[in-house]
């Protein structure tokens, strides 16, 4: 998502964003920001009648989709992004396909189990137990592939 040049989104970014679009709240908070030049949390608190920690979450949730801009920590200001989204069927397709050929690739390389071991692998990395390198040396898998099946999993965002 760019204004200044197309690039294309992958299925992940795809549902982050229409997943923030889908909920007014998040729809609320866009059209104040593109009002102000930036905002806190404490004003969105104020001017739209939100709790703090939904206005905190939401802010931090939109600027995850990259929807909002952090300008700073503390107080927690973030700034409206001026995006475009050019969604067809291409594109909706290709993001789908290219999801589609990472899991393949993967599957026709290390085994139609490795993704289940690579699910099983995670919770180990979570519990502090594996890093990613010792995870994808463990699976005998290239850790380049480690990295791009747990992307295209989402399990890097977890």
């Amino acid at each position: 998502m760019s204004t200044t040049e197309h690039t294309s989104l992958s299925r992940k970014q795809l549902q982050a964003i229409g997943a923030q679009l889908a909920n007014d709240r998040k729809l609320n908070i866009l059209t104040y920001a593109a009002a102000h030049e930036e905002l806190t949390v404490s004003e969105l608190k104020q001017d739209l009648d939100l709790p703090h920690s939904t206005a905190h979450e939401y802010c931090r949730e939109l600027h995850e989709a990259g929807l909002l801009d952090r300008l700073q920590e503390k107080p927690a200001t973030y700034a409206a992004v001026d995006f475009s989204i050019e969604l067809s069927l291409d594109e909706v397709v290709s993001a789908v396909e290219e999801e589609t050929q990472t899991l393949e690739y993967a599957s026709q390389r290390y085994g139609d189990e490795i993704l289940d071991e690579i699910m099983a692998r995670w919770d180990e990395i979570e519990a502090g137990e594996l890093t990613y390198r010792e995870a994808s040396a463990s699976l005998k898998m290239d850790h380049a592939d480690f990295l791009r099946v747990a992307s295209e999993l989402d399990l890097l965002n977890r």
